[in-house]
This record gives structure tokens, sequence and C-alpha cells, in this order.
């Protein structure tokens, strides 16, 4: 038997392969509703009740997904963004669509000729290298102005990170060897580009509906409100004590935050759990944001981001107006590494700056949720 702690989405995956391969499995989560940060909220609005995501937004329909869904019954839940959306960039006072093709690239306003021109270096200069920074890397081969203004933004944002504290043989030579190119960045955007084609999702009740459906289809191997207090290595395996009874395992996976962990491992494992401890997370803010008038909306496609050079709080902004026709709503994502000192604020400044520099941005003002 395999037991799992921790009923967030990575849990919930697990335990449907598991299961769905006929591997004995239970599944321990201490909150009395699964998945996680993954969790939906349907609040009221400005313009009526709206669906707001506390966590992940958005997913890819994928074929394996698409199978997923299909087999949990959710495919006539969906919501799927239209095809070929662009998000944009926010530089010099202006949203820039974010060039992810040839001509896109020649014709955009948000990289100077000469920045253009420094780029097509990367055809000829050598791959990124494992000793190198995302900065460095980035900044070698694509020069210091589409760094700071698409490259590092996107990469950054992915992360909640700064480019200059990843390490490249971590994120970006892996991410260039998915592309099948070896040396050019460029090539290999132009390659990864075709994942845009991959239908974005939401569900009608939000990015929570996945794992509800998740936790009712293995019901029977999910306890929830059941908190794990320890796992202590046995003979045969593992025993997961927990507020509902101790359960002996052959293998245990846990699938939850590092301090967590820790602390589960601290009695009986402390080595292992010192060095999970060690992990550190970048936090991120989630702020719900209303346009109450629909002729105010902003052109800002799928949402935006800002450049490396911007030091606003916030660091990017998802559509949820125009993805999945959910009435004048955005998300705001403020914070990230190097910000950790906003998070000492209350969340009425978090909000107050969201609004700000969402006002800032599209000169239309928002009502916080």
């Amino acid at each position: 038997m395999i037991g799992i702690v921790g009923g967030g989405i990575s849990g919930l995956f697990l335990l449907h392969f598991l299961a769905e391969s006929g591997v004995e499995t239970i599944l321990f989560e201490c909150s009395a509703s699964p998945g996680g940060v993954m969790q939906s909220r349907t609040v009221d609005g400005p313009n009526g009740p709206v669906t707001v995501d506390l966590g992940p937004q958005r997913m890819r329909l994928t074929v394996s997904c698409r199978e997923l869904l299909s087999s949990l019954q959710l495919t006539g839940e969906l919501l799927t963004a239209p095809a070929g959306m662009p998000f944009t960039i926010y530089h010099s006072g202006s949203l820039h669509s974010a060039p992810l093709s040839l001509r896109d690239a020649a014709l955009t306003g948000l990289i100077s000729w000469r920045g253009k021109a420094r780029a097509l270096t990367d055809l000829v200069t050598p791959a990124p290298r494992t000793s190198e920074s995302v900065s460095a890397a980035l900044t070698r081969k694509l020069g210091p102005e589409v760094y700071r203004r698409l490259a590092g933004p996107l990469l950054g944002g992915i992360y909640g990170s700064r480019p200059e504290e990843m390490d490249a043989r971590h994120t970006l030579i892996p991410a260039l060897g998915r592309t099948g190119s070896k040396r050019s960045l460029i090539v290999g955007l132009l390659r990864a580009a075709r994942w845009e084609r991959t239908p974005v999702i939401s569900f009608r009740k939000g990015m929570g509906a996945l794992p509800l459906a998740l936790a009712a289809r293995h019901r029977d191997r999910v306890r929830l409100a059941d908190t794990v207090r320890a796992v202590v290595p046995t003979v045969r395996g593992y025993l997961i004590e927990s507020e509902g009874g101790a359960v002996e395992v052959d293998q245990v996976v846990l699938a939850l935050p590092a301090p967590r962990a820790t602390e589960i491992l601290s009695r009986s494992l402390p080595a292992l759990g010192s060095t999970l401890g060690a992990l550190r997370y970048n936090p991120l803010a989630v702020v719900s944001l209303v346009v109450d008038n629909r002729k105010q909306m902003p052109a800002a496609g799928s949402g935006f981001k800002m450049t490396l050079d911007d030091r606003s709080a916030t660091r990017g902004v998802t559509s949820h107006d125009a993805l999945f026709g959910r009435s004048g709503l955005f998300t705001a994502f403020l914070g990230g590494m190097g910000s950790e000192a906003l998070f000492d604020l209350p969340d009425s400044d978090l909000m107050n700056h969201a609004v700000q520099d969402f006002q800032r941005v599209t000169g239309v003002e928002p009502t916080p949720l």
C-alpha cells in the first residue's frame, strides 16, 4: 500500500494514477476540503456573483488532460479560452503585445531595432552554460534589452523568482532541451510557441472543480480533515500516525509544503526533515479585481506582465473577462522573490497596491474583491 500525505492537486493526481493502475493507496488531508491552494469561491461583485480562483487560474487541455477530464465527467464543465489570445507587457507607459512569432517580433514596439538586431546574435553564440544564471545566459544570448523587457519577465514570472538568482541548469537549459533546440533560444521560443495552440481552459465553478472531482472519484481512499502527526519507519515499511488512527503502508509520498513535511518527520527522520526544511518558496499574493463598467475594459488580451525595470508590487495580471467571459474579472499577482517585505503588510494594503498598479497600467480603477 502507498500512503500519500497531502490532498493538494499533486497528491490527488498521484492518487488517481496509482488507483487507476490498480495500486492500493490511501491519502490523508488535514483540511476538510481537498485541493490545497487550488480552491475556488463564488463571491458577490459589483456586476453580480463571480467565481474567483485563490490559486492556479487556468491549465492547458492536452490530450492526456482531455482523457482525464472525460473520465471524471468534467468535460461538460469546461470553459475554453478563445484561440490565439495574446498577452501584453507593460513598458514605458504602454501595453505591447508579446512577440511570439517572427512577424510579431519584427513589428513590436516593445523592442528597439537595435535590440532586435542584438537578439539575432543568439543564432551564432554558444548555448546556455550550466555555470550561468538565467539572467546571465539570457543577456549573453539575446542582449540586455530583450532580457529585461521580454525574456526575463516571462521566465521570472513563471517561478515568481528573480532570474539572476535562478540557475540555468535547473530551468532554462532543460526547457530549451524540450524544444529540441540545443543552442538557439529564438528557435526554441518559436518551437515552444506551438504550445500556445493547446487550448487554455478552466471550469464553470473555477479550477477548484478539478480536485473536488478527483477526491469524489476516490472517496473511499481519501481521509479528509485527518491531520498526520508523524511518519515512523517500521520493519516492513512506515506507520502513518494521524488523528483518525495509525495506518501501516509500504511506501510514503509527502505531497505537501516542505515546512509541514519537516514537522511530520522531525521525530523519526530528523535528518531528512532538516533537509526538506531548507527548501524555500517564493511568496505571491493573489488579488481579485473587477472592472465595474464594461465600456472601460482595457485592451490587455489575456492579461499583462511588467518588465524587470518596473518597480511596482504587481508582477502580472490575468484577464478572466477575456479568457473565460467572467464579467470584468481580473487577477493580480504581487510579490515574489525579493519582495518579501510586502507580506508584512495587511491585506488591505496589498489590495491597494493591486488597484493602484492596475489603474496606472490600464487607466481604469478596479474594485478589489
